[in-house]
């Protein structure tokens, strides 16, 4: 019975995502499903995940106003401008506490703070369609079994919903698995480090190009 309740709430809280994509509650509450399952032991095995659990950072603690004052073309002042540009908070959307314990809890506390500074190094945006490319460049890089389902999601909204913004969907989705496949490792960076580097260091330390970020940038 237990089961069969967790399916249900699984398949409601998946169909009311795909009538609203914006749902950062739902987005948060399918990844939790995903907790000892498979496809997350498939992330935590691969060699990246695994070297940065031997050591991990310390949680990411991000303020808007220190952000602001880093020197101009700085990774850390190019975040703070891609958020206020969005009016977003990066304190806002954080779901993980930061004295979490177990790999996969510290896996998706890493993953959480530094989502929208993947954002920022790759150049898509945080509209629907930017969202589907990044998770593409997770499943790229990852494997994640939440990539493929925000995946699925985002193109039944599209079907259903926001049929003219399909094509735009589909291009940020090629855009980053392609680039995935590409680039250097994101996940364990230390971004805390390298926050006053300019920001076509970080990328380049990664293997991004600025047409990379171009085209990512046009898809989204």
């Amino acid at each position: 019975m237990r089961k069969i309740v967790g399916l249900f709430r699984f398949a409601s809280t998946y169909v009311r995502l795909v009538r609203d994509t914006d749902r950062l509650d739902l987005v948060f509450a399918l990844a939790d499903a995903f907790d000892d399952s498979p496809g997350l032991r498939r992330m935590l095995a691969r060699p990246e995940v695994k070297t940065y659990l031997e050591r991990p950072l310390a949680p990411l603690q991000l303020k808007l106003e220190a952000l602001r004052t880093l020197p101009e073309g700085s990774l850390g002042r190019e975040f703070a401008r891609f958020l206020d540009a969005r009016k977003l908070d990066p304190n806002g959307v954080y779901h993980s506490a930061a004295d979490t314990v177990g790999d996969a809890a510290l896996m998706k506390l890493h993953l959480e703070r530094s989502h929208d500074l993947w954002h920022t190094v790759l150049g898509f945006d945080t509209d629907v369609a930017g969202e589907l490319g990044l998770q593409a460049f997770y499943i790229a890089q990852l494997q994640s079994p939440l990539g493929h389902l925000l995946l699925s999601a985002g193109l039944l909204n599209g079907m259903l919903f926001q049929y003219e913004d399909g094509d735009r969907r589909m291009e940020a989705i090629t855009r980053g698995w392609r680039l995935g496949q590409t680039t250097r490792p994101l996940f364990g960076a230390d971004w805390a480090a390298m926050l006053t580097w300019p920001i076509e260091q970080v990328r380049e330390h990664f293997g991004i190009s600025p047409e990379h970020v171009r085209t990512a940038a046009m898809a989204a």
